[in-house]
């Protein structure tokens, strides 16, 4: 596997030298840091139900319904890193009941962000997924799945065969009018990999946040034999698996 960031990459994310940074010498060991089925499917998760907060804060979490997707995440995080965070019930949430594990670690969360992670609100950003991601069939499988595990649906009508698998990501009038990278890039992905091929849709709903800004989504779909191909080489880390399963009539 190739490298990603050497040590001096993570130096200097801060202003700071000499004693003001001496803490960072316990990181030095994640060095260099490689490309990973492992590392590719954490920032799948972060991009999907994830957050990762910069300067001055600089903290990341996961959110799920399931504390099991959880404990999953930490354990990957804590393999890969040697850190772990906290459970613990969202209570913003009115319309169903939902976990947050909360890691604030600072040193971390800057390799996450150098390895590809975008900071702040994703849906106001135009990102891609990360190079060495795109470029590598394993860390692809491995993103592709964690991401799809958060963002996408099974949809069946029990008419179908096969069902669909649609996936949504919604972005900012304004970013989204320039095409919505993330979604171009799974859709080639998978295609270049795996001979997965999707559709693509912009449907004309829309959302008003309360900044006055509109949002709207890209909808990305998987028809007829391209679903048993994800399904055959790709799949989900949780429930969804067995959703599509049982959908599936031979």
């Amino acid at each position: 596997m190739g490298i990603i960031l050497r040590y001096k990459d993570l130096l200097s994310t801060y202003k700071t030298r000499g004693h003001r940074i001496s803490h960072l010498v316990k990181y030095k060991s994640l060095f260099p840091l490689r490309t990973s089925p492992l590392l590719a499917g954490i920032i799948g998760n972060l991009i999907g139900d994830g957050s990762l907060q910069g300067d001055p804060k600089w903290r990341f979490d996961f959110t799920s319904k399931n504390v099991d997707e959880l404990s999953s995440f930490n354990a990957r995080v804590k393999r890969l890193f040697n850190i772990s965070g906290k459970v613990r019930k969202c209570n913003s949430n009115k319309f169903a009941e939902s976990y947050n594990l909360g890691i604030n670690n600072a040193p971390v969360s800057r390799i996450l962000l150098l390895a590809g992670v975008p900071e702040g609100q994703k849906v106001l950003k135009n990102f891609r997924i990360p190079y060495w991601v795109m470029k590598n069939k394993d860390c692809f499988r491995e993103f592709t799945k964690q991401f799809f595990s958060c963002e996408a649906s099974i949809m069946s009508d029990g008419k179908r065969k096969i069902p669909q698998i649609r996936l949504e990501n919604w972005k900012v009038e304004e970013v989204q009018i320039k095409g919505n990278k993330l979604v171009e890039d799974l859709v080639d992905g998978l295609k270049c990999h795996y001979k997965i091929n999707c559709s693509v849709s912009f449907p004309s709903v829309k959302n008003y946040r309360k900044d006055g800004k509109i949002t709207r989504p890209t909808r990305m779909y998987l028809h007829g034999e391209n679903v048993k191909k994800y399904k055959n080489n790709i799949g989900f880390s949780n429930d969804k698996i067995l959703q599509l399963e049982k959908s599936i009539k031979e």
